[in-house]
């Protein structure tokens, strides 16, 4: 065996992947169901937690994660945590299951999220449980969207300092190569300070809204590539030709985005964020 295949058996997917952005419309739905079909690419069951109950086809099952309720939580046991006790109990039963979960946050919800960290003890208690877990923090080109990231990171390393963390720049709303000395340019300078060493992947732009109308029609990608240009037409509202045009893109999109999300997805053992 060599070193190289010695260093990739010390390797393996993470248990929990939180996709996380303060702002909506940065990719965050589209980005949990990819990692939704690698995993299942990569032979585990996965379960798919997200806002709005609705079958998407990425994952095996589906649950509920009600943000709306936060507003209400003081009335509940746990506060808080007590909106997510769907999430908790998938999250106990993955010892036994070895399945995986990918959370799909609300936009808006970050300072939420960073208090139910707090409170629950997040890092240390999924540690205990033998769960390994992966906060994926999404910032698209816009200076707003990374100023959040930037905060959310810095807020996330003060509450969870062991939980693994990495930054994914989302091409969502376009690519990240800015003229020097613009607003962007040193946004991005910003957050890839806050950033450090921890990882760092980009998920490429996808012209002609390919992902948009995907994603306004209620459609998965992966459905989308397999399903044939006259239908797939019908299903997104468009010509045959914009249809196959779309499909190309999507496929293109498809390499590219697992390529990068591996990268993160698979943590060293330990568990430790950079």
């Amino acid at each position: 065996m060599t070193k190289k295949e010695t260093a990739k058996d010390k390797r393996r997917l993470a248990d929990l992947v939180e996709v996380v952005a303060d702002g909506t419309s940065v990719g965050k739905t589209t980005t949990a169901n990819r990692l939704c079909h690698l995993y299942r690419e990569a032979g585990r069951s996965v379960t798919l937690g997200r806002r709005r109950a609705a079958e998407t086809g990425a994952a095996d099952e589906e649950i509920l994660i009600p943000t709306e309720e936060f507003a209400s939580a003081a009335n509940r046991t746990g506060g808080l945590s007590g909106v997510l006790t769907q999430l908790w109990d998938v999250l106990l039963k993955i010892p036994e299951t070895r399945g995986a979960v990918i959370v799909d946050w609300a936009g808006g919800t970050a300072a939420h999220r960073l208090d139910v960290i707090a409170a629950t003890g997040f890092d240390t208690t999924l540690a205990a449980l033998g769960v390994r877990g992966l906060s994926l923090v999404l910032a698209t080109c816009a200076a707003e969207s990374m100023s959040q990231a930037g905060a959310y990171l810095t807020g996330l390393a003060k509450v969870a300092p062991s939980l693994q963390r990495a930054l994914v720049l989302s091409g969502r709303a376009g690519g990240f190569d800015f003229p020097n000395g613009s607003e962007q340019a040193d946004s991005l300078a910003r957050l890839k300070a806050t950033a450090g060493q921890i990882p760092t992947v980009t998920i490429p732009f996808v012209s002609g809204r390919a992902l948009e109308t995907c994603a306004d029609a209620g459609l998965d990608v992966a459905t989308a590539m397999l399903t044939e240009s006259q239908p797939l037409g019908r299903k997104l509202g468009i010509d045959v030709f914009r249809a196959a045009a779309c499909a190309s893109e999507l496929a293109l999109w498809w390499k590219r985005s697992g390529v990068a999300l591996t990268k993160v997805v698979e943590l060293p053992d330990g568990n430790s964020a950079a």
